[in-house]
């Protein structure tokens, strides 16, 4: 008996699927190893704001899978294009250390030279996804309110330009064989790069024919996955439901899967979704292994529902999904995607969440602002109504990208230098890579110990101590509150303290 259950604990925790090579030991350091942010330096404003530094308004990244190098890429907020080289330090080489390596000139993608009118140009939309790069053809694809520019970065020159007849709301990855698909406040278009002309006052703002997009129902797509293998477009937003395209027939809407809650981030998982009815412990375990090794893939969603957060899987066929609405987040999630044999998302607290492939059991959390003095996030006085006093009003991490670093072709040639840092891209425009351990492909200095000798703290001792931040945040919120009733009353002339 005693067998039996952990044979079925180990079944259900394993999160390897059958073909896929995890390396065990890159994953005992990301569940235990400290956890250590390095911000990229960005270029200082000039003018009167010298000392203050510049807003990313977008994020990617530019891979070269011939010679290893990766470079990040980012639209700033004075409409200019900044590419830092953010290749892995290894065993042949040192890495680009997010290096500066080139920069456009102000108002590239604005089209206004005064920084102050740039700002308002690249921010007024919001979109989170518009910034999509082409790694075959070394192109980037910058969404600026209603208008796509496709930049060469090779000569940091715009090559073409295009209007849509709506903001530009977000945009799809570049995949082989796939077009670009761009989703607009109130529609969805399949770019072709061949219809694209130079920038110029005279283009109309038209949609085209009416099969040359799709209309939307309501407005509001955020987030668009493109899938090569079955010719698939997933669209989701601030409306409740999945919309399912299909690029061969196209406008034609296929289906939808009802979620019911606002998808701020739309991704998938390369494995079959499983039931949470083979996890039982009275089903068979070759059941469950049997549904592992079927091959298909796992839509992955991160939302907002009722105010809390909503971490989502799907089976893309509609039939079955899984609603994780209690233990995700106590905020909206923001941003999600796969991480080795986790998930991880971000919430609207600045928060940091991995998650098993489950969606339900909580690996570790980290907050991006817990670096901050304890005197900054004390609670202050009970009439105190500054902004930076109220909780969740610190910094957040809008997107997520994985940035996989490895010496050589194959990522276990060195198992002793852990893999799959992450970029991130803050809600007050900073850009920064997310490491574990010693290792941070940013990191200035050159020297490196082990993971896991080099904690300073036991993992309970870690866990204890975001429990007891979890706590001071709680009872922050309790205080804002009960201070934001007594000010209520005062206002009424009711209370004389």
């Amino acid at each position: 008996m005693i067998r039996r259950q952990r044979d079925r604990a180990l079944a259900n925790w394993e999160p390897g699927f059958p073909g896929e090579k995890i390396n065990y030991y890159e994953e005992y350091i990301h569940r235990h190893a400290n956890v250590n942010i390095n911000w990229i330096d960005l270029p200082n404003r000039s003018g009167i704001d010298r000392r203050e530094t510049r807003e990313a308004t977008g994020i990617g990244i530019l891979s070269n899978a011939g010679s290893g190098s990766q470079h990040l890429i980012s639209p700033l907020d004075d409409g200019s294009i900044c590419i830092w080289d953010v290749t892995s330090r290894s065993t042949t080489g040192n890495g680009g250390r997010a290096n500066l390596v080139g920069q456009t000139t102000s108002g590239l993608l604005s089209g206004r030279a005064q920084p102050h009118k740039s700002h308002t140009i690249m921010t007024e939309t919001g979109a989170v996804e518009c910034v999509s790069i082409n790694n075959s053809s070394s192109k980037g694809y910058f969404a600026v309110q209603d208008v796509l520019q496709e930049v060469d970065l090779e000569t940091l020159q715009v090559s073409s330009t295009k209007k849509y007849p709506f903001p530009i709301t977000a945009l799809s990855t570049c995949q082989p064989g796939t077009p670009l698909t761009v989703g607009t406040h109130s529609t969805v278009h399949l770019h072709d790069s061949r219809e694209a002309t130079k920038a110029s006052s005279s283009v109309e703002l038209i949609g085209g024919s009416i099969d040359s997009h799709a209309t939307l129902s309501q407005p509001g797509p955020l987030s668009i996955l493109n899938q090569a293998s079955d010719s698939s477009i997933w669209v989701a937003g601030r409306f409740t439901s999945l919309l399912h395209y299909d690029i061969r027939r196209f406008p034609r809407l296929l289906g939808t899967i009802h979620s019911g809650a606002r998808i701020a981030c739309l991704t998938s998982l390369e494995h079959p979704f499983i039931p949470r009815t083979l996890r039982n412990l009275d089903t068979p375990i070759a059941s469950l292994r049997s549904a592992r090794g079927i091959s298909g893939t796992t839509l992955l969603v991160a939302a907002e529902y009722k105010g809390k957060g909503s971490l989502e899987l799907h089976d893309p066929s509609g039939r079955q999904s899984y609603q994780n609405r209690q233990t995700a987040s106590a905020s909206k999630l923001l941003s999600v995607v796969p991480h080795g044999g986790r998930i991880v998302f971000s919430d609207g607290d600045g928060n940091l969440r991995w998650m098993e492939r489950d969606a339900t059991t909580l690996v570790r959390q980290y907050n991006i602002n817990s670096d901050l003095p304890k005197e900054d996030v004390t609670a202050g006085g009970i009439f105190s109504s500054t902004g930076s006093e109220i909780p969740g009003q610190g910094d957040i991490v809008q997107k997520i990208l994985p940035l996989r670093t490895h010496d050589g072709p194959d990522p276990s040639s060195r198992p002793d230098i852990p893999n799959e840092s992450l970029l991130l891209w803050s809600g007050d425009g900073r850009l920064g890579c997310l490491s574990f351990g010693g290792q941070n492909p940013l990191k200035p200095d050159d020297s490196w110990h082990d993971a896991v000798e080099e904690q300073a703290i036991s993992a309970e001792e870690r866990a204890k101590e975001d429990a007891e931040r979890q706590y001071d945040l709680r009872m922050r919120r309790a205080l804002e509150r009960n201070a934001d009733e007594v000010r209520f009353v005062r206002g009424l002339g009711m209370a004389s303290f």
